[in-house]
């Protein structure tokens, strides 16, 4: 017994086993993001083998086709809804894509938290991994940035919006610079590992620290009572 006939037994006891009960239609479609134009068969019947020959046995549905590549941020925004979401990100194909979460339509963001429950939420924190791996971003920031979505909720996905991989690198790196000392540099190697979860050593060398500097960093690390990954 499926869910749609359990939903129907609980309003009328043994409603499925009627005459008269039918099931609900079932709409296939099928969400396309190529950038060549959609070729395949979109009837079942005609993908089968001898579907001449039995015809009669074989389920003659098509699926609807939706080319994502022929619809705009705000067609897709209008639904407000999780697969919306799905499918706007799924338009962003290099870094500086990202930047148009902020060209979606006012009142988006916020339709969009009540439209999506609890459970889902760790799906779209899935789906913003999947967003960031695409770009390129490392590893250990894109757990930084999913735990705050988790913690935090929908609204936070949005502020990747702003978020530059280089950019907070390049502040890293110049903190030290601008100190012109290695106190600096320790400095910007903790802000490093504290706001993006940058590993010890790729901090280190991001901000072009001695090996011998490494001792000092962890020891800042653990005054502060901040987490850090430390290679062997």
């Amino acid at each position: 017994m499926n869910d749609y006939e359990k939903e129907a037994n609980s309003q009328n006891s043994n409603a499925s086993n009627a005459k008269g009960f039918k099931y609900p239609p079932v709409l296939p479609i099928v969400f396309y993001d190529g950038k060549q134009k959609w070729t395949a068969e979109t009837n079942f019947l005609n993908k089968t083998e001898m579907s001449g020959v039995f015809e009669k046995y074989i389920p003659k549905f098509e699926y609807e086709l939706i080319s994502l590549n022929e619809h705009s941020l705000d067609d897709l925004a209008v639904f407000g809804d999780t697969l919306s979401l799905i499918m706007i990100i799924d338009k962003i194909k290099t870094p500086d894509g990202i930047k148009m979460l902020g060209k979606l339509p006012p009142g988006y963001v916020e339709r969009l938290s009540l439209n999506i429950p609890e459970r889902l939420k760790k799906l779209m924190a899935d789906v913003i991994t999947v967003l960031l791996k695409k770009i390129n971003v490392q590893r250990e920031e894109i757990e930084a940035i999913v735990e705050k979505i988790e913690r935090k909720g929908i609204q936070e996905m949005f502020a990747i919006e702003n978020y530059d991989v280089q950019e907070t690198r390049r502040t890293a790196r110049n903190e030290g610079k601008i100190e012109g000392k290695i106190e600096g540099k320790i400095e910007g190697a903790v802000n490093l590992i504290k706001n993006l979860k940058t590993p010890v050593s790729e901090a280190m060398r991001v901000l072009e620290l001695p090996e011998q500097e490494k001792s000092r960093v962890i020891k800042e690390l653990e005054r502060r009572n901040i987490p850090y990954v430390q290679e062997q």
